[in-house]
């Protein structure tokens, strides 16, 4: 069994060889092949070859075209920061304000900034691993997406006093966001992760966010093809996940690393594949034996009620993570797949 065939029959529910193991590595492909981060990020061609590298040395069930928001940010204006060790931020937004972010072009897909450059990471990595490693394509969730246009604090001012214009921005911004999973699903993407950081509750009370953008996140949703996965970017998002169960085309949810894992499974059911959780920024830090003791705890809590795939919860991987702490990751699968009796 492929690693595509396994992540696919997890999604479905169906019997697997071993567990599936994920693990956000975008920077880190940089570490194995030996080219700056604004090279990886910039480049398809140094991208893709970071990918495969980390396929060759890791065989994790999954390649990941480019997690870099900055993309967005920077189509539609904006200024990236660049940095030595980690993913580009959003340095300077296009807009100070809503109003001034409805004035904005939406960005040619086809030809604005680097857009293209994650359109053809996407299509070689197809190329190269259709139906033998799934493609994942990450997106910023639409309720969350108007802040790379006009900075956090400015989206949550508009949300918080000025509920009609927010409801334009994310009307504006959202027609966007179809456009570009829908170009990411033509060029191969198997799955889309939709990081929804208004879902949590370290940035929006449950209540704000039912009224004023559950909505907004179903009908785009349902304008977006294909499976998709809805991501807490690391906070706590088992606050609102009752809600979220119906999403169209959702197949997964990663939680959160602070979320308890029996209760995150207990709200959304045993069908939906559960992904997580362990945090991405212990991982350097820790030793190889402590990673595997952690990956053991969520693997003995979650695989045996439902579908489950481990996997660290947040974004990227820092490049500092030992690689014996990534390979600890799948040793723990390895053992709780014998001990539950996974194989065909």
């Amino acid at each position: 069994m492929n690693s595509y065939q396994r992540v696919m029959n997890t999604l479905e529910g169906q019997p697997v060889d071993r567990l599936p193991v994920f693990a956000v590595l975008g920077a880190y492909g940089a570490t194995l092949t030996g080219v700056d981060l604004r090279t990886l990020f910039s480049d398809a061609a140094a991208y893709v070859a970071g990918q495969q590298a980390l396929q060759t040395e890791y065989g994790f069930d999954l390649v990941l075209s480019a997690f870099d928001y900055s993309v967005i940010a920077e189509a539609f204006g904006g200024e990236v920061a660049w940095a030595e060790n980690q993913v580009p931020n959003v340095k300077r937004p296009a807009a100070r304000t809503a109003a001034e972010a409805l004035r904005l072009p939406l960005p040619d897909i086809q030809t604005t900034g680097r857009l293209p450059m994650i359109l053809q990471v996407t299509r070689q990595l197809a190329a190269s691993y259709k139906n033998q490693v799934p493609i994942i394509c990450a997106l910023p969730g639409p309720c969350i997406l108007p802040s790379l246009l006009i900075g956090l604090e400015g989206w949550m001012e508009t949300a918080l006093f000025d509920v009609d214009l927010a409801q334009e921005l994310l009307a504006y911004s959202g027609q966007f966001l179809v456009d570009w999973a829908k170009a990411l699903l033509d060029a191969g993407a198997d799955c889309l992760v939709v990081t929804e950081g208004m879902a949590t509750a370290e940035i929006a009370p449950r209540g704000m966010f039912v009224k004023q953008f559950l909505p907004h996140l179903q009908e785009i949703c349902d304008r977006i093809p294909g499976p998709k996965v809805i991501s807490s970017t690391g906070g706590h998002i088992n606050q609102i996940l009752d809600v979220l169960t119906d999403l169209p085309g959702l197949v997964g949810v990663i939680t959160g690393s602070k979320d308890d894992l029996a209760e995150t499974r207990s709200l959304i059911g045993p069908d939906l594949t559960l992904v997580g959780n362990l945090d991405n920024l212990t991982l350097p830090g820790a030793s190889a034996d402590q990673v595997y003791d952690l990956s053991l705890a969520c693997l003995r809590t979650a695989a045996s009620a439902g579908p489950f795939i481990l996997a660290n919860s947040g974004a990227d991987v820092p490049q500092s993570t030992p690689p014996a702490n990534l390979k600890a990751m799948q040793a723990a699968a390895a053992t709780v797949s014998a001990e539950i009796g996974c194989g065909l």
